[in-house]
């Protein structure tokens, strides 16, 4: 998927990298005494902070990302794709946390349904995805780039900044006809990807950035146009 794992690593150092987890972390923070699965876990950030509270597998398929993973707290870490989820019996987790992989799958049906198996009846699907309306803002705004925000308007795929060519899909795709249902969704980088990177080296701006996220990402209209959105589904 053409990755650039070095142009990755320096985003995750800078304040605009750091103050992504920040949220979602927030959004994770209640899961406690849960048996997790990682799926498309990466540098292992959302694993280890996972871990600290829950019994977290985590499954990555890049052998460089995993020896460069995250690993203050104990996690078990393999490496694999939809290929080492059949090991795992019927009803083994909790919780599924699936951030940001589904763009770059060829079809995304053969993934829900492992999840699906997976999960016990209850349970839930952690998906963070790209929201379409938030990355055409951004690509007018950020990058004041109107060309690409049309092609991106009429639907073509799109290169991202690390990770390579993705695709788009709605939350509609990964539900039906399987037996999920939304508890909730949130907004993640509602404001600050629509603000020049210059600023967001000044003292006290990402702390005073997040609170204005999380005091609004459950809310819409501002989750709605969010560069990210994270969906809890649940398994009935």
């Amino acid at each position: 998927m053409g990755m650039d794992l070095q142009a990755y690593k320096n985003h995750l150092e800078e304040p605009w990298g750091k103050i992504y987890y920040d949220i979602v972390f927030n959004q994770l923070e209640d899961l406690d005494g849960k048996r997790i699965l990682d799926f498309g876990s990466g540098f292992g950030i959302v694993a280890n902070f996972l871990a600290e509270k829950n019994q977290v597998t985590a499954v990555e398929p890049d052998m460089e990302m995993m020896i460069h993973r995250k690993r203050s707290n104990l996690y078990e870490q393999l490496q694999g794709s939809l290929d080492v989820l059949e090991i795992f019996p019927d009803e083994e987790f909790d919780v599924i946390i699936c951030h940001n992989v589904l763009e770059y799958v060829e079809d995304v049906k053969p993934y829900l349904e492992a999840f699906s198996r997976l999960l016990k009846p209850g349970g839930l699907l952690s998906i963070v995805k790209h929201n379409h309306v938030g990355r055409i803002l951004h690509t007018v705004i950020f990058e004041n780039d109107t060309y690409k925000a049309q092609s991106l308007l009429l639907g073509e795929n799109y290169k991202t900044h690390s990770m390579g060519q993705a695709v788009y899909y709605e939350i509609s795709d990964v539900m039906n006809p399987l037996d999920f249902e939304v508890e909730a969704f949130q907004g993640v980088r509602i404001f600050y990807g629509l603000q020049p990177n210059d600023v967001k080296t000044d003292p006290g701006w990402r702390e005073k950035m997040l609170a204005m996220e999380l005091a609004v990402y459950e809310q819409s209209p501002y989750r709605d146009i969010a560069a990210f959105q994270h969906y809890w589904l649940k398994k009935r």
